[in-house]
């Protein structure tokens, strides 16, 4: 009886182990996304001002103009505006086929064009469960939030 009670003991202890590793190694979405805004120069907490431009940790910014251009869509809204417009206007049509188009957070950039600002963010397309192909680039305006597509949807 000793032997089994051993061998269950260190069964359970092994698979809790391996558990916690694989646990640790995998990163949310926001972890994802604060490391991404820590590479591109956003502060852990509180704010600084880089070339009249007032950044704050979850990505907002505010630019120091005659009136002051406050640009409030943060990282993690305009990942989950990003995720919510893909799910409504392709993933319902894709559910049926086993497919999906999805945001990878991880190559969350930060894109100009004029004097718009957005989030960009990778688009990947395959499977469930899969690591997809590279699609093209969902853009979120920083300052109404609004998403568009740029790649071979449009």
């Amino acid at each position: 009886m000793g032997e089994i009670t051993r061998f269950l003991f260190f069964s359970f202890l092994i698979i809790f182990l391996i558990a916690f590793v694989v646990l640790s190694w995998q990163k949310s979405e926001d972890e994802i996304i604060k490391t991404r805004l820590l590479e591109m120069g956003y502060p852990e907490k509180g704010y600084i001002i880089v070339n009249n431009t007032i950044r704050y940790p979850d990505g907002s910014f505010v630019v120091l103009s005659d009136p002051p251009k406050r640009y409030p869509i943060s990282a993690y809204e305009a990942y989950a505006r990003a995720k919510k417009y893909l799910d409504d206007t392709y993933n319902v049509k894709l559910e049926k086929h086993d497919y999906r188009v999805y945001v990878d957070p991880g190559t969350l950039t930060e894109y100009q064009e004029g004097d718009k600002y957005y989030w960009m963010f990778e688009i990947r397309f395959g499977k469930k469960n899969s690591e997809g192909d590279f699609m093209g680039y969902i853009l979120v305006d920083r300052e109404k939030g609004y998403c568009r597509i740029r790649g071979l949807f449009g």
